[in-house]
């Protein structure tokens, strides 16, 4: 298995990049990753630099062409170093009553996350950035679009899989991020922020004509859609899954709507930043009886 070092680290997806690795179809890679902060943990540093997140990559998939998608499976994830979370000035929900940088360095400690304060929390390692590479130049960190990006989507553990639209040949896939814990919308900004190393294995699935991010995790069936505006990405998110079950599943538009209603949720992963990705989740429980 190939292995692909943070060193290989991109800030701007863009289709002229160069690929830090080229793999083939089927094959399984060993991505290290950075944390959000490039290991610095000193509010006012990070202020200073105006780190963008880092993803780690491009990777170039031999045989994936625009219409393609990159069936991406997370066989592990596994942090290291020391976590850490970061309230950040006009970052999260009260940003107007908390506008002081406050970092929170925590500990792991065999499957558990342990915060200074003595709380311990089990560990629930998730890739916060995965994308394919856009037409067009796209920043890594809190953006999100049809090529997937800064997702947040705490659900994307080891044993969930990610479909991403292939929108220039090789795919340029990138990933970074990772967080050890993260609750949905992270509410003060950030998730427990980590460096990690992921086995991955990609596959090409030829002719998908995805207009957008799917994801298939151990409970559930998700789309994930974006926007600037949370009500009308949470709309776009949920006539996203009623396609789905109307065109691939043979539901009946009325009958769609409802299971969506009766066995579906709507999350936000993170929002009150330029863009904000929203996901309609599907049981599994009930999707497989159709």
């Amino acid at each position: 298995m190939q292995t692909l070092s943070r060193d290989k680290r991109i800030y701007v997806l863009h289709p002229d990049n160069e690929p830090a690795i080229t793999i083939n179809d089927g094959d399984d890679l060993m991505v290290e990753t950075w944390d959000a902060f490039e290991g610095i943990r000193d509010p006012g540093v990070l202020q200073e630099k105006s780190l963008k997140g880092p993803a780690t990559g491009p990777i170039h998939v031999n045989g994936a062409e625009p219409g393609d998608a990159l069936r991406v499976e997370f066989v592990s994830i596994t942090p290291k170093e020391r976590p850490a979370h970061m309230v950040m000035p006009g970052r999260g929900f009260l940003e107007a009553e908390f506008t002081e940088g406050y970092p929170t360095v925590m500990t792991l400690d065999g499957g558990e996350l342990v915060l200074p304060s003595g709380v311990r929390l089990p560990l629930n390692p998730s890739m916060g950035l995965v994308a394919t590479t856009p037409t067009y130049p796209q920043e890594t960190a809190s953006d999100s679009g049809p090529y997937g990006g800064d997702i947040d989507m705490k659900e994307l553990t080891a044993g969930s899989v990610l479909y991403l639209p292939v929108f220039v040949p090789g795919g340029l896939l990138a990933l970074g991020d990772c967080h050890a814990v993260v609750g949905d919308g992270a509410v003060a900004g950030t998730g427990a922020e980590c460096s990690a190393d992921t086995h991955i294995r990609v596959t090409v699935e030829k002719g998908m004509n995805l207009s957008g991010p799917r994801a298939v995790t151990p409970e559930h069936y998700v789309v994930l859609s974006h926007g600037d505006d949370l009500g009308p990405a949470m709309k776009q998110a949920v006539r996203a899954m009623v396609d789905f079950l109307i065109t691939e599943k043979g539901l009946e538009p009325y009958d769609a709507y409802t299971l969506c209603s009766l066995a579906g949720d709507v999350r936000v992963s993170r929002t009150f930043r330029p863009i904000s990705p929203v996901k309609m989740m599907l049981s599994r429980q009930a999707l497989e009886q159709l």
